[in-house]
């Protein structure tokens, strides 16, 4: 099989990048930087904000990821300007010179559950849930990636395209600002810890799982549309910190909850009901967040130095 991953570097396309080295997969990748970590056949440096972007090179993959996006991470700072120019622009843009270059593969696309808004509801949404919403989205973020898929939903097209909505995606080497990382690097650096008041809940998967499910849809013949990854796990902000508190064998800190602001706090409950994926090609996630914990302070005791907490 050949796969095409646009974006080089990110914490997807490199977990993408890395499966497709396992199974022997002829890979090229697209972006601005060279790609590390992972083994590839053909790199090619692209402007993804090019609107003349050739796609060319890509009529002869199985399956091209578009694996770039912008806004996600709050504490980047990213404008408005790049927010919508990679989350939608380019991938529109993608999808139509796919369609005149006759593309005969699978092309791959994410939204999040963040689309979903600030919904007073409680329970594992549909993808109908998702697209329909009417919501209050909490950011530029969330607009964009609802205006990706409404555009998925509705144009037409020849080829393949599979767009899934993704829950919080975790795994070592994430950014280290995220929830799972700030926790355990705090630990294991004595510093203090601030988090929201923590009782907002999200649905987990590990970053792994993700090229595992695009195996399955591409051997299981997956047709076009949108499809919902649920994630193993559904927790509160306090539960998981506390799970690695416990892990760890330490006492969370009192005083830690309910010090600092975030703009998602209004979304109380996003997870997804993943019926519809796992009915068509049988994907299940595995992986636990419990049992990935020392891998993420192992990662942290080499960046100091070997010296384990």
């Amino acid at each position: 099989m050949k796969i095409s991953i646009l974006g080089t570097n990110g914490f997807l396309s490199t977990a993408i990048a890395k499966y497709s080295n396992s199974k022997g997969w002829s890979l090229d990748m697209y972006g601005l930087d060279e790609p590390k970590g992972h083994e590839y056949d053909h790199f090619y440096k692209v402007n993804l904000m090019d609107a003349e972007l050739d796609c060319s090179g890509l009529l002869e993959s199985d399956i091209v990821v578009y694996a770039i996006g912008a806004g996600i991470q709050s504490n980047l700072k990213e404008g408005f300007n790049l927010i919508y120019s990679l989350n939608v622009t380019a991938p529109v843009a993608i999808c139509n010179r796919l369609k005149e270059l006759d593309f005969k593969g699978s092309f791959v696309t994410f939204g999040s559950f963040f689309e979903m808004g600030e919904t007073t509801e409680s329970h594992p949404f549909t993808e109908d849930d998702i697209l329909k919403t009417t919501a209050t989205a909490p950011n530029d973020y969330a607009v964009s990636k609802r205006m990706l898929s409404r555009f998925v939903s509705s144009y037409k097209h020849e080829f393949k395209h599979w767009h899934f909505y993704l829950p919080t995606i975790y795994g070592e080497g994430e950014n280290p600002m995220r929830l799972i990382p700030y926790t355990i690097n705090a630990i294991c650096n004595n510093t203090e810890l601030h988090f929201t008041a923590g009782d907002q809940t999200r649905q987990y998967i590990h970053v792994s799982e993700i090229p595992v499910m695009l195996e399955k849809a591409f051997n299981g013949d997956l047709p076009s549309g949108l499809y919902n990854i649920e994630g193993k796990e559904t927790m509160t902000v306090k539960e998981i910190v506390s799970e690695i508190h416990q892990a760890l064998g330490k006492e969370v800190p009192d005083g830690c909850f309910g010090v600092e602001e975030r703009a998602d706090v209004g979304m109380k409950y996003l997870a997804l009901d993943g019926r519809k994926l796992r009915n068509a090609i049988g994907f299940e996630p595995i992986r636990q967040i419990k049992d990935v914990i020392m891998k993420y302070k192992e990662l942290i005791t080499r960046q100091m130095g070997g010296v384990i907490p």
